[in-house]
């Protein structure tokens, strides 16, 4: 019998292969009966284990221990069973214990075929992972075959890889999904549906069960679990299934990231993993999964950078299903999650109570049965909502996740499990063994297991499951009506507002309700709410004015709306974050809005919203007599898209004078044509670009412009803007951070050069390019894990096209990824800024110039007793003196996630283009533990050397496609790359922007 303490043991050897030695056997299946099988058919289910390697490995890849086991041709309930596919399972499952009744078989169906029909072995063969259009092949010929199967494709991946989505369920359940889809919007709109009306939806309406598999592209294991999962639930007659089919219906998204899941097998393929029995047999790499995020595919559930995100949302609000479960792998051997908390408030205290639920009734059901180290209570603290399953947790659903011991590759391996995942808990009674010989069936198994589980919970309690759905729909729109906030307003006049107009259909997109207001309103607590006066250029003050935009709190996703709207405060006692602590709409836009703590603004006339946002751009002065234009880009997060939009044919001055106030008065100027412009608006000459196509590209970009007469511009000290050849260079160790920079500048449409650091030591670099662009390295990544790169004892390591792996040499091309930049390449480094190039280095990759003496008097500080694990914080410019924060106001909100921190020598104090507010002002939204040790130190640091200039940017900028608010920290230096030096002097009265 399994023991229910912790197991310490070497894997099991391979055995020579026996006779049985039982002829009756008695079988187990579930909670359902004993099985007892007759003599004479005890022989005929004997079958070898498959031989699956070509010589004995040094980790056995086949085991022997059930073949004194009969198998039996039929189960209990009378359903035929697939004997030699049951060997296949056994054989390459390493212990007894890592199988159960449920999925230790496989039940045939007249027409149907297994996967071993469709593949010609098993599922969880050691040696074997299949790419997408192979599984989709599978889901296409299940579906043709049986009833109780459906298939479709939906949206492609950026590469153009589809989507797909397969539900399995009983044929009349799939016959009525057009009722089911109806009556779950009906479900999630309490507004229109009563309870006595909910009462009677849920009577007869089956749960839609969820299952995300293959987001993370190396951990390959899931893909192959749920090919097996669908066939198992299809066919089977087995009580437990058979119940579960009645009353749910499984949706599956067999490869969330279609274009990860290619590149990761067939670099595998190409690499020979299916013989890697040791970590150490392992390559590196790839380099890339998607197209170009890596493992933040699964941090973009805010800003829907990625197919695959916006893919989720949309299948989300297609069907309103009410539970979803993303499958993971990392720790041993099925971590089910319900994390340590602490739980983000704003998600409805029934869901953070159905994860408890649901988790424990995983974890007792496969203890249950003698599984050990299935386990919750830890991995994880459920504040963020940015994860892709937070799809679900944001909307009133239930969102959770697995994670399975994965060995990545699909050869079984001997695995030493870590004393913290060992020890006997609460949460843990039946812990995982210390050491493990560990398969991809046997990953297969556990998490097959939990599933069936989980969705048979769900099947016989649908009614309070999707009463609940209902309940926390209604809970949202009445917290709307009765807690304040109970709406926040947008001002549709004012600054940046490409942004403002970004961030509403941002919200759009995620199915927030948004509306237009009909008339004016003047709240009566403004003052009381703590809003602060408007700024300058809100026209309309205190008042909501028609035209404004209301996001009404009592809406179903009102509590998603408040997640967003407001700022994070990340309890100080609490467990250490498990990523990123604050995303504040607002503040990471750097937009204005206010709270409304006046229930009367429900009341206000408003109409909704139904299409995209624009707030159109607007001139002031006599357009048609202009000599010069005037534009106002405010520091907007569309600033380099709308620059480069001009091209090289239309000059673009910087002014890096204030353009002062006029009021029309004197010749040519025309009535209100005068608002003062602040250091770093751009100059266009009026015969280089006509009125009506000014007009034009203001409109679409949503920029202010002014109209001058010559005499206006003279004396204005102003340098034209050369388009620079842009760099983005990348290391081969993180391409991470640098995918989402990539993203950015694509989807702006500005030029670059894709450059991996082995290219550096080329040389030439100033020949080519005018500023080279560093994104992150990652967090607490040193310089000299920057220099090093990927480990040389691991290369050569090519990463180019290949004629039987095309999904391999993507983006960037090497013929070995190990070895870093070299000294070489860091020389290369410091001469093309030494001879005129301006270096960008975000985040940690400042440490590489810092550490390796590029950046004199600049060092980098380990402050004590700080702790901002990204958070959003205020910042300070200059005064306006430095071209990198023209645009801003003189504080506003940056992003800071465990620095770098930066430090600069007494005359280096001129080079700080951006500091940290003081401590009483700097933390805005998140956690920041010692904001002492943060303020006024530096924050971006740009500094001379030799003809060219170093920025340093110890503030996340361009982090993750969501800290756009940051984003002209970087375009500023971009467009002004070739002047960056601070002017001299300043006027305090000038004016922000």
């Amino acid at each position: 019998m399994p023991s229910s303490f912790p197991r310490s043991r070497p894997g099991p050897l391979l055995l020579p292969a026996g006779p049985a030695a039982a002829l009756v056997l008695a079988v187990l299946v579930g909670s359902w009966g004993l099985l007892l099988l007759a003599p004479g058919s005890a022989a005929a289910q004997q079958a070898a284990p498959a031989d699956t390697v070509a010589s004995d490995p040094p980790v056995p890849q086949v085991f022997d221990w059930h073949l004194e086991r009969v198998l039996p041709a039929q189960a209990v309930w009378g359903q035929a069973l697939d004997t030699a596919y049951a060997r296949d399972i056994l054989s390459w499952t390493t212990e007894p214990d890592f199988t159960n009744p449920l999925v230790d078989h496989l039940p045939l169906a007249d027409g149907v075929p297994t996967p071993a029909d469709h593949f010609g072995y098993a599922i969880g063969r050691p040696g074997i992972l299949h790419t997408t259009a192979e599984l989709h092949g599978w889901y296409e010929a299940l579906a043709e075959a049986s009833p109780r199967v459906e298939m479709s494709f939906l949206g492609e991946s950026e590469e153009g890889r589809p989507f797909a989505l397969v539900k399995v369920g009983s044929e009349e359940n799939l016959a009525r999904l057009d009722e089911i889809r109806a009556a779950y919007h009906r479900l999630t709109e309490p507004r229109e549906t009563s309870e006595e009306e909910m009462e009677a939806l849920i009577e007869d309406l089956p749960a839609i069960y969820m299952v995300f598999s293959g987001l993370h592209s190396p951990e390959t294991g899931h893909p192959e679990v749920t090919a097996e999962l669908a066939y198992r639930l299809a066919v089977s007659e087995q009580p437990m299934l058979r119940e579960i089919r009645e009353g749910a219906i499984l949706f599956l998204m067999p490869v969330t990231d279609p274009d990860g899941r290619d590149r990761v097998v067939e670099w595998y393929r190409l690499h020979d993993q299916d013989q890697a029995y040791t970590s150490d047999d392992r390559v590196p790499g790839p380099p890339f999964w998607g197209q170009y995020i890596r493992h933040d595919n699964n941090r973009d559930g805010l800003q829907l950078t990625l197919a695959l995100s916006r893919q989720v949302v949309a299948l989300f609000e297609e069907w309103k299903y009410p539970i979803a479960l993303d499958l993971h792998e990392s720790v041993p051997f099925l971590y089910v999650s319900t994390g340590t908390g602490p739980y983000n408030p704003n998600i409805d205290p029934i869901t953070r109570h159905e994860w408890q639920w649901i988790a424990h009734h995983e974890v007792s059901q496969l203890t249950a049965l003698g599984m050990p180290g299935v386990w919750t209570h830890d991995f994880f603290d459920g504040w963020n909502p940015g994860y892709m399953v937070f799809a679900l947790n944001n909307r009133n659903a239930i969102g959770r996740f697995y994670e399975t011991y994965g060995n990545s590759v699909p050869a079984t391996q001997e695995r030493t499990v870590g004393s913290n995942r060992t020890s006997v808990e609460w949460f843990r009674a039946n812990p995982p063994w210390s050491e493990v010989t560990w398969s991809l069936r046997n990953n297969v198994n556990y998490a097959q297991s939990g599933v069936l589980h989980s969705m048979h919970l769900i099947a016989r309690n649908r009614d309070e499951v999707l009463r609940n759905y209902w309940r926390k729909n209604r809970n949202a729109v009445r917290r709307g009506v009765e807690e304040p906030p109970h709406a926040w307003v947008v001002p549709a006049r004012q600054a940046r507002r490409a942004d403002v107009g970004h961030m509403l259909n941002l919200l759009l997109d995620h199915g927030v309700e948004l509306h237009v207001a009909g008339e004016a309103f003047t709240p009566e607590d403004w003052e009381e709410a703590g809003v602060p006066p408007a700024a300058a250029d809100v026209a309309n003050g205190l008042e909501v004015a028609p035209g404004d935009y209301v996001l009404r709190a009592d809406q179903p996703y009102g509590n998603f709306l408040r997640n967003l709207m407001e700022r994070q405060e990340f309890p100080a006692n609490a467990p250490r974050p498990y990523d990123d602590v604050a995303w504040t709409f607002p503040l990471l836009h750097n937009v204005t809005t206010r709270a409304v703590n006046d229930p009367a603004i429900l009341e206000v006339s408003m109409e909704a919203v139904e299409g995209p946002v624009h707030l159109p751009g607007r001139i002031h002065g006599d357009a048609d007599g202009a000599e010069w234009w005037a534009i106002r880009h405010d520091a907007s997060a569309h600033a380099l898209e709308a620059r480069w939009a001009l091209g090289t044919d239309v000059p673009v001055y910087t002014s890096r004078d204030p353009i002062p106030e006029w009021d029309g008065a004197s010749e040519g100027g025309g009535e209100g044509a005068g608002p003062a412009f602040a250091r770093g608006a751009w100059l266009i000459p009026g015969d280089a670009l006509p009125a009506e196509e000014l007009e034009a590209w203001v409109e679409e970009r949503g920029l202010e412009a002014r109209a001058l007469a010559a005499r206006d511009v003279e004396g204005l000290d102003r340098h034209l803007q050369t388009l620079p050849r842009i760099a983005l260079l990348h290391s081969w160790r993180n391409t991470q951070d640098d995918g989402a920079v990539r993203w950015t500048l694509d989807s702006m449409e500005i030029p670059y050069t894709y450059l991996p650091e082995d290219r550096l030591a080329e040389g030439g670099l100033r020949d080519r390019f005018d500023v080279i662009l560093f994104p992150d390295q990652g967090r607490n990544a040193t310089a000299r894990q920057i220099f090093e790169g990927l480990d040389p004892a691991d290369g050569p390591l090519a990463w180019e096209p290949h004629p039987d792996y095309p999904a391999l040499g993507a983006h960037s091309r090497t013929h070995d990824m190990t070895g870093g930049m070299g000294y070489e390449g860091l020389m290369a480094l410091r001469d093309f800024v030494m001879s005129g190039g301006t270096l960008l280095a975000l985040g940690s990759a400042a440490t590489l110039p810092v550490e390796f003496a590029m950046a004199r008097g600049v060092s980098l500080r380990s402050p004590g007793g700080l702790f901002s694990p990204g958070s959003i914080v205020e910042v300070e410019t200059d005064g306006g003196l430095h071209p990198i924060t023209w645009g801003y106001e003189e504080a506003f909100p940056a992003f800071d996630r465990f620095g770098p921190y930066l430090s600069v020598s007494g005359d280096r104090s001129d080079d700080v283009a951006l500091r940290f507010a003081p401590a009483d002002r700097v933390f805005m939204s998140g956690l920041v533990e010692g904001p002492g040790q943060l303020a006024r130190q530096p924050a971006v640091v740009s500094l001379a050397l030799g003809e060219g200039r170093l920025v340093l940017y110890g503030v996340r900028v361009l982090h993750r496609n969501q800290t756009r608010g940051s984003f002209a920290l970087a375009w500023n230096a971009i467009l002004n790359w070739d002047r960056l030096e601070p002017v001299e002097g300043g006027d305090e009265d000038e004016t922000s922007r």
